[in-house]
């Protein structure tokens, strides 16, 4: 008897049961995949990635941008008039995407058919609250709202929940000029179908360390983002001095680490960092770091980093010299360090947390980070692999169209700002509906789209070219080709084997055969039939679960209990220690095949390294699987 529970919820009754009394065979499997395919189709990650930016994403960035002040400059106004009332314009959480539609002398329902026998764009208005508080200075501030005001309009694509053809039955899909065979996942601008091709990309929140041959031997970083963030985030490096660059001048003291921080031109000595976050003694520094003081390597390896930094014993001395090394030059010491204060609480590890007090979580990963580059260097830990699969997420339509829309809505918020203050200083009527520029949104989504220049028009040295392509339309297996197809950031000229070579991780994830010739050979790839790229979902029930089942945070465990505990990561971010990680896995995963949490969370337990890793983000790429009970053969 197997015990059979499949990674996807399907909705066939007959294949969801707990256990199959008889062995599984080949009819059994094939009933399986069938149900899956009816499921899932063959381009549910691109609609559900879609999907997922119209419900979720555009909402997010509207809310996270801050509101616009406004009033009148002094120089403006006669000497005997009172100060201006002073203007703030808040876009509210609620956003409204109509369906797709055309202008001829009115507003109609717009078909995919008609727009690529038109050359339309198959685009769909979006509107948003707007607020605006008045505040004068003598009387009761005035509020007054502004519902649904159109900010642009946004692609559709072909089939998912924004689509036209979603409120039609399959049968009559026919009647409207489609094709009832016709997946969707593609867009249609201009009367030119176009598909996104999915961008790979290293994880997020995630350590990585390289072996490099140029003045550092070895490199540990991290890319850290918001949790639901759409932003590129900020990069962190530490990194490890070669032996061969280890001089006999004074000032050098030997294999120094030094931290490379966002907004900060020099490296940083790793041990000013961590007294700059308020831990001073060196003793408190490396209990963050080494985990058991008996390991005479690693803290042979750290003196040389606590002898550079032996002239910075304080918090504020360590704070002025990572602020005078900041951008901002020729501040006074105050304004330094505050800077620096600024760095490390909001752009440093941002994903660890960017509230005031997370300096001891920070510390702690921040000793992760020198951890891990410690044991890479002292040879008892591998160095990560760029190529494993498991380190790589897809950016699919969700992700890059959130991406572009942030740039362009900060562009319309800045252009608001701008015309609205030209009224007041010119003393026009304040018109927050003619301050809206809609087109800003419209031909900037439009513009990458139709040409695969991926950014913004007037940024075009910045932009990723191919994002963007036109749907292969020659045969019906070569259009589902294109709609599963990924792209690696390489550039197609370059000499390095091992980015197209296959990887033993691209088992049951990537077509091993389908990939072109010549200059993209093993750059652009195939999803393999059966594979599924995650939406994301919230990682705060996964979070809850931990905290039942006993992972004690920082605030409960001691630094000397970190090293024979096993650490636990959600999305990257180190959450606490458990004393029994077997247990944990084994409930996680009975939990989710009880559908508690969601199916794509996925549980990867390290057990050389004693880590459990969890992640709820999107981009990962998974498969169903049997799971068979290890007492069954």
């Amino acid at each position: 008897m197997y015990a059979v529970e499949p990674t996807f919820c399907l909705d066939n009754p007959q294949i969801w049961e707990t256990e199959y009394q008889d062995q599984i065979g080949t009819a059994d499997c094939w009933q399986v995949i069938d149900a899956f395919f009816q499921e899932k189709g063959l381009v549910r990650q691109q609609l559900d990635s879609f999907d997922e930016f119209i419900n979720s994403m555009i909402q997010h960035i509207i809310v996270d941008t801050p509101p616009v002040d406004l009033q009148a400059e002094s120089q403006h106004l006669s000497a005997d008039s009172e100060k201006p009332p002073r203007y703030t314009v808040t876009f509210d959480s609620k956003v409204y995407l109509g369906k797709p539609t055309k202008y001829e002398q009115k507003t109609v329902e717009l078909y995919p058919n008609e727009a690529r026998l038109r050359n339309l764009t198959y685009a769909a208005p979006l509107c948003a609250d707007v607020s605006v508080l008045i505040t004068h200075p003598r009387g009761e501030p005035e509020q007054r709202k502004y519902p649904q005001l159109q900010i642009g309009r946004i692609p559709i694509m072909l089939k998912s929940s924004a689509c036209a053809l979603s409120s039609y039955d399959e049968k009559d899909i026919p009647e409207l000029g489609e094709c009832s065979y016709d997946q969707g996942g593609y867009f249609i601008i201009s009367g030119s179908e176009k598909v996104l091709i999915g961008q790979e990309s290293m994880g997020r929140n995630t350590v990585y360390v390289f072996k490099k041959t140029g003045k550092y031997s070895y490199v540990s970083e991290i890319r850290s983002v918001l949790e639901g963030g759409t932003t590129t985030g900020s990069k962190l490096y530490v990194k490890l001095l070669g032996k061969q660059n280890v001089s006999s001048k004074v000032n050098q003291t030997g294999q120094t680490i030094r931290a490379t921080l966002p907004y900060i031109k020099d490296d940083i000595p790793c041990i000013i960092v961590f007294r700059a976050l308020g831990f001073v003694s060196d003793k408190d520094i490396l209990e963050h770091i080494i985990y058991d003081f008996r390991d005479a390597e690693m803290m042979e390896m750290l003196k040389p980093s606590l002898l550079e930094a032996f002239d910075f014993q304080h918090q504020n001395p360590a704070l002025d010299y990572i602020g005078s090394r900041g951008r901002a030059v020729g501040i006074v010491k105050a304004a330094r360090i505050n800077h620096a204060r600024d760095i490390l609480q909001k752009e440093m590890l941002p994903h660890v947390g960017i509230d005031e007090y997370c300096e001891t979580r920070k510390a702690f990963f921040f000793g992760y980070i020198i951890h891990r580059l410690l044991l890479a260097a002292l040879g008892r830990r591998e160095c990560d692999d760029r190529d494993h699969f498991g380190n790589k997420r897809i950016d699919l339509a969700g992700p890059l169209l959130a991406q572009l829309f942030r740039q362009l809505f900060r562009n319309l918020v800045k252009e608001i700002q701008t015309t609205l203050k030209r009224c007041l200083d010119e003393s026009k009527d304040f018109n927050i509906t003619r301050a809206i520029d809609h087109n800003i949104i419209t031909r900037g989504l439009r513009y990458a789209l139709a040409t695969g220049n991926w950014g913004e028009q007037r940024k075009a040295h910045q932009t990723r070219a191919g994002v963007s392509q036109v749907l292969n339309r020659l045969t019906f297996v070569s259009t589902l080709s294109h709609l599963r197809r990924l792209k690696s950031p390489i550039g197609q000229d370059g000499k390095l084997a091992r980015p197209r070579q296959l990887h033993n991780t691209h088992w049951g994830m990537v077509c091993p055969a389908e990939t072109p010739e010549g200059s993209a050979c093993g750059l652009v790839k195939n999803l393999a039939l059966m594979a599924y790229i995650t939406v994301g979902t919230e990682s705060e029930p996964v979070r809850e679960f931990l905290e039942d089942w006993q992972t004690l945070s920082f605030e409960e465990t001691s630094a000397s209990a970190i090293g024979e505990a096993t650490k636990v990561f959600l999305n990257g971010n180190w959450v606490g220690v458990h004393s029994d990680p077997n247990e944990l896995v084994s409930t996680l995963r009975k939990v989710r095949r009880r559908k508690n949490i969601s199916h794509e969370v996925s549980v990867v337990h390290m057990v050389r390294e004693k880590e459990l890793r969890l992640s709820t983000d999107a981009g990962r790429v998974c498969r169903p699987l049997f799971v068979v009970r290890p007492d069954q053969t």
